[in-house]
């Protein structure tokens, strides 16, 4: 288990191969999405969505002018860096792939992992150092986005540590955004499914988690595996913009987070009065396996845009509504938060069974061994003479 990871989809953005052109994705994702179809209702147009991340190149041809920069809450000035916003950038570009008339606003608050700082910055987060850049910087980006015009967040990122892993002002911000009318979407985890403890910002209330799936719709073998998984997205070989200029298919959960990030421009520029619960609700009721119910390891299923578009057409917009009581504490695991169950039944992996034997049996077996032996000794005191 990592000890600390604030960018948990920076590790897992593995390039694949990188086509010299910058043009829109033309891989599978978008028509597994239904995007084309959805695109006959709604491009996104007018919806500014907040990626906070690592930063983003705002020159780059993918983005073709439609990014813009907000403050460093690294409270750095790194741009000039060969390395800066290469996550960041990959994950704008997704958003506006699947919503192409939509605005990104870039907001960074994360290091890249070719940061020279980067591993003294995990350190520091997994201390919870008040002293150190960025601790607090996911919050105040969310409250930023939120006050300037973001109608949706994307936040492909993640702290898994037992230890700093919640953090009250982040649950706070997330909360203040929702209340806001902002939907709020964040990356599963790539922790496969094992060892995978509770991820933030995914697990706060109110936030639409997304896992990662493969072309067939099943869960890509990296997609962590929990509970509050709310949807599912493409996460496997996904054409992100590189900062190099060009275009590279990357992995990652991080991706899967950014194209439903991109999902929810399309239904709130075209029904910009619902609310965040409610466009929540139109990605679980409309994706793919939503009749069969929810599971642990893609939610109610894949995303589908034209699906939710339709449905949205029959809902009355209601207000924002707050995913918990402000006296109660901040959980992901209650029914009513956003429609994720309090409980999923998930299968013992036969793997710890075959270590519980293994391990298991010769200590139970050593440990009964040392008790007859103790009883025999204590017998044959009994009966030595006096």
């Amino acid at each position: 288990m990592r000890i600390a990871v604030r960018a948990f989809a920076v590790t897992a953005l593995v390039a694949l191969a990188a086509p010299a052109t910058a043009h829109a994705a033309d891989g599978w994702e978008l028509p597994a999405m239904s995007v084309p179809a959805a695109h006959a209702v709604s491009k996104g147009d007018g919806v500014t969505v907040a990626v906070i991340d690592t930063g983003v190149r705002t020159g780059h041809p993918a983005l073709a002018g439609r990014a813009s920069e907000g403050p460093d809450f690294m409270q750095e000035n790194d741009k000039d860096q060969p390395w800066y916003g290469r996550h960041g950038t990959s994950m704008a570009s997704s958003v506006l792939d699947v919503a192409p008339g939509a605005k990104v606003l870039g907001l960074r608050a994360i290091r890249d992992r070719e940061d020279p700082k980067y591993v003294r910055w995990q350190d520091q987060i997994g201390k919870s150092d008040p002293s150190s850049k960025g601790v607090d910087s996911v919050a105040k980006a969310i409250r930023y986005a939120t006050d300037n015009g973001a109608r949706v967040i994307s936040m492909s990122l993640g702290t898994d540590t037992p230890f700093a892993a919640y953090q009250s002002s982040e649950a706070d911000a997330v909360t203040y955004a929702l209340s806001k009318g902002v939907v709020v979407i964040a990356s599963l985890g790539n922790e496969g499914d094992e060892d995978n403890p509770v991820a933030y910002p995914a697990a706060y209330p109110g936030v639409l988690t997304v896992a990662a799936s493969t072309p067939d719709g099943s869960r890509a073998p990296f997609s962590s595996v929990h509970s509050y998984a709310d949807v599912a997205a493409p996460g496997v070989a996904i054409y992100g913009a590189d900062i190099s200029g060009g275009r590279k298919r990357v992995n990652g959960t991080s991706s899967a987070g950014a194209l439903t990030a991109g999902v929810a421009a399309l239904i709130v520029a075209k029904y910009p009065g619902l609310a965040p619960r409610q466009v929540e609700q139109l990605l679980q009721r409309t994706a793919s396996t939503a009749s069969a119910g929810h599971n642990p390891l893609t939610g109610y299923g894949v995303v589908n845009a034209a699906g939710a578009l339709k449905a949205a057409a029959a809902l009355t917009p209601e207000s924002a509504v707050l995913p918990v009581r402000k006296d109660k504490p901040a959980e992901h695991f209650g029914q009513g938060d956003d429609g994720t169950p309090r409980m999923t039944n998930v299968p013992i992996e036969m793997e710890y069974i075959a270590m519980g034997a293994v391990f298991g049996v010769p200590g139970l077996l050593a440990i009964v061994i040392g008790w007859l032996l103790r009883r025999s000794g204590k017998k044959m005191l009994a009966a030595a003479p006096r």
